[in-house]
C-alpha cells in the first residue's frame, strides 16, 4: 500500500479531487445514459407539484412568477437526497412561497453517499494530520458542483412541463420562469414566459432570451448582437436576413424557412431545428462546440427532417452536429 497522506493539501490534491472527478464523471454519464428515464421521473414529480399550486389557486390569488427546483444542500449532506419546488410571487428568493412540494432524489444521486465514505476512508490518510472536519468541508463544493451538472441537463427536459395538462392549469404572470438550482443562492433560468419584444430594434433593458415568435415573416432585417439563448420560432420565415453576433444557443426552429440567410459569428450549441428548410444560406464563424460557446454543457446542434439545399460553411465547427432523415444538397463545407 502506498504511503499514507499526511497533510490536508496533500490529501486534496492526491485523494478528494480525483474521488470528486470521478463521481462527477459518472454521475454525467449517467445523465446522459438515462435522460429520458430520469425525464419522465422528474417531470413527473414536477407535475405533481404544479397541480398542489393549481389546488392553492382555487382558494386564493396567487399568480406564479418564478417556479424554482432546488437540490437541498442539507439534505445530501444527511444522506436524503431531496429536491423542493417553491412557486413564488414577483418577490422570488426575498419572500415567502406559496406553495411547496418536495421529493426524494436518490433515483438520481444513488453514490453520493459512496463518495463520502470514499473521501472518508482514513486507510489513505493520517488521521491525527488530516481531519475528518476539513475532509468535510469539501463536500458543499462538490455540492455545488453537481447541482450545476444536473442543472445543465434539467434546461432540456424542464421545459417540456409547458405541454402538460398542470401547466395549462397554472394561472402564471406576465412574466414567468422556470428555475433550477441551489435553494436561497444561484438558479439557472430553464424556461420563461414572458411579452414578446421587437428583437429587430429591442430597448437596452429588454430580455431577448426564452423569447417565442410565430408566423413572423423577416425580409431584408436583421439581428444584432443578441443573446437569444432558448428563443424559440415556429412557422418563421427569413428571407435575406441576417443574424450577427447572436447567441441562439439552446433555440428551437420549427417549421421555419431560410432563403438567402446569412448566419455570422452565431452560436448554435444546443439549439434544435425541425422540419426547417434553408436554401442559398452562409455560415460563417459559427460555433456549436460548447468549449466555444460558455463553460456549461450543451446538447449537440440538432437537425430533424430539414431541408439543406446550396448552402456555404466557412469556418464553422459543426462537427458534432446531429442530423436525422435531412436531405442535403450542394453543401460545401
Amino acid at each position: 500500500m502506498a504511503e499514507l497522506i499526511e497533510t490536508f493539501e496533500q490529501y486534496l490534491e492526491e485523494r478528494y479531487r480525483p474521488l470528486e472527478l470521478e463521481f462527477i464523471s459518472a454521475l454525467a454519464r449517467r445523465l446522459s445514459k438515462d435522460i429520458v428515464e430520469i425525464r419522465r421521473w422528474f417531470n413527473g414529480e414536477c407535475r405533481k407539484a404544479i397541480a398542489d399550486a393549481c389546488e392553492v389557486q382555487s382558494r386564493e390569488e396567487h399568480p406564479c412568477s418564478y417556479m424554482s427546483v432546488s437540490l437541498l444542500n442539507t439534505s445530501m449532506i444527511n444522506d436524503e437526497p431531496t429536491f423542493q419546488v417553491d412557486f413564488y410571487e414577483q418577490e422570488w428568493v426575498y419572500g415567502e412561497p406559496w406553495c411547496r412540494r418536495r421529493f426524494r432524489a436518490e433515483y438520481i444521486f444513488e453514490r453520493w453517499r459512496d463518495f463520502k465514505l470514499d473521501a472518508l476512508d482514513d486507510r489513505f490518510y493520517v488521521r491525527s494530520r488530516v481531519h475528518t472536519v476539513e475532509i468535510k468541508s469539501l463536500f458543499w463544493g462538490t455540492l455545488d458542483k453537481l447541482t450545476f451538472l444536473f442543472a445543465c441537463y434539467a434546461k432540456y427536459f424542464l421545459p417540456l412541463l409547458e405541454y402538460y395538462d398542470e401547466f395549462d392549469g397554472l394561472i402564471k404572470a406576465e412574466r414567468f420562469f422556470i428555475t433550477c438550482g441551489t435553494y436561497l443562492d444561484w438558479q439557472n433560468k430553464m424556461f420563461a414566459v414572458q411579452p414578446e419584444i421587437d428583437l429587430l430594434n429591442p430597448d437596452a433593458n429588454d430580455d431577448a432570451t426564452f423569447q417565442t415568435v410565430r408566423k413572423r415573416i423577416y425580409r431584408n432585417q436583421k439581428f444584432s448582437d443578441l443573446d437569444m439563448r432558448g428563443c424559440r420560432f415556429e412557422d418563421c420565415i427569413f428571407d435575406r436576413f441576417t443574424f450577427d453576433g447572436v447567441s441562439l444557443a439552446d433555440g428551437n426552429f420549427l417549421r421555419c424557412r431560410f432563403i438567402s440567410t446569412q448566419f455570422i459569428n452565431v452560436k448554435v450549441a444546443g439549439a434544435d431545428f425541425i422540419e426547417c428548410y434553408f436554401r442559398a444560406c452562409a455560415f460563417k464563424d459559427c460555433t456549436a462546440d460548447p468549449a466555444h460557446v460558455a463553460d456549461e454543457y450543451f446538447a449537440p446542434l440538432r437537425l430533424y427532417h430539414c431541408y439543406l439545399l446550396g448552402l456555404d460553411f466557412r469556418d464553422c465547427d459543426f462537427d458534432q452536429r446531429v442530423m436525422l432523415d435531412c436531405f442535403e444538397k450542394e453543401a460545401s463545407k
